[in-house]
């Protein structure tokens, strides 16, 4: 995938240069937006990265007077809403927001219809945000090393579960690679009955994001055994990182985000103004709640530095696919 990581890249840059040079913005940008602006989720309504869409929806309606809607287009792994966003016109109102997906949806949907490098400008990064490893209090390990020994003396014996085809998915596979147990990955299309069950002890490990799981580690119902960022999670000062538990190469810095992409051809102006109105949006005290309480960071970016952000996360995840052997139902 990293075939496609320059030419990203490049289309960023063509756009800082054309505004640091100066160009006159013509009337149509400066009366933009005339209309509605959408923003296609390619995620289930009511998920976290929707819900958070939603609320920055919400700040751009008032930011830049007009309307800005939610169209909900999810399945086939975030590649069905992720398509049609790259077939909009590139005039400015639509947008599509993606997650850690977008590197890594065309490896597992040869098919995909869109090309992660070719076919979007980049806009603005939202929010990025890591995982924990913890387990049910059931399992008789408490530290990584433990778990790591104790899977391996008893090959199939803890399973995984994770949502299909998103970053905890990946993390789960990746966890076996990086240490050679036998971990049995259980995925999950429908949230609510991953968490069931792991309440439950049908399946006895999950990655998560550390705030939402962080009052049932406090309490003792979950055992937390490392998180997947290069420093502690503040919610959670006594969670070890990936590398301080003994495993480097788990350390996945951010593992999951969300950000805001336009299709290819969308004047650079509005793609200039549709990034200082989100970044704005950032700034809101509703949407900083919102972050503290989903656990996710967050911090203005250019559309370049948001380029250079989404190409480093493509060398994360496809290899890891392909090593895990991952194919589309």
């Amino acid at each position: 995938m990293k075939s496609w990581v320059p030419r990203l890249l490049s289309s960023a840059l063509v756009t800082a240069g054309i505004l640091a040079v100066g160009i006159h913005v013509g009337y149509a940008a400066e009366a933009f937006p005339a209309k509605p602006i959408r923003i296609i989720s390619p995620f289930s309504a009511g998920s976290p990265p929707d819900a958070f869409g939603r609320l920055i929806a919400q700040q751009l309606s008032v930011s830049l007077g007009q309307s800005v809607v939610i169209e909900n287009r999810p399945g086939a792994g975030t590649t069905l809403g992720t398509k049609a966003g790259a077939m909009a016109d590139p005039d400015g109102y639509t947008l599509i927001q993606v997650n850690a997906a977008l590197s890594y949806a065309p490896v597992l949907y040869p098919n995909a219809g869109y090309d992660p490098g070719r076919s979007f400008v980049p806009v603005a990064l939202l929010a990025s945000w890591s995982h924990v490893l913890g387990a049910h209090p059931s399992v008789p390990a408490n530290t990584l090393q433990e778990l790591i020994a104790y899977a391996k003396a008893n090959p199939g014996k803890l399973s995984i579960g994770s949502p299909l085809g998103n970053p905890p998915h990946l993390l789960a596979h990746m966890l076996r690679i990086e240490t050679g147990a036998d971990f049995n990955d259980v995925p999950y299309r429908q949230a609510p009955q991953l968490v069931s069950d792991f309440v439950s002890g049908r399946v006895q490990l999950y990655f998560n994001a550390g705030e939402p799981v962080a009052s049932m580690i406090r309490e003792g119902k979950i055992k937390a055994y490392a998180s997947t960022s290069a420093t502690r999670d503040p919610v959670l000062p006594d969670v070890p990182t990936m590398a301080e538990a003994g495993l480097p190469t788990m350390t996945v810095d951010p593992s999951d985000w969300t950000g805001l992409l336009a299709p290819a051809g969308t004047p650079p102006e509005l793609v200039a103004k549709l990034n200082t109105a989100i970044n704005e949006a950032l700034k809101s005290p509703e949407v900083r709640a919102s972050l503290a309480k989903l656990g996710w960071g967050s911090k203005p970016t250019t559309p370049t530095e948001f380029a250079a952000f989404v190409s480093a996360d493509a060398t994360k995840w496809p290899r890891v696919v392909k090593a895990a052997g991952l194919k589309a139902d």
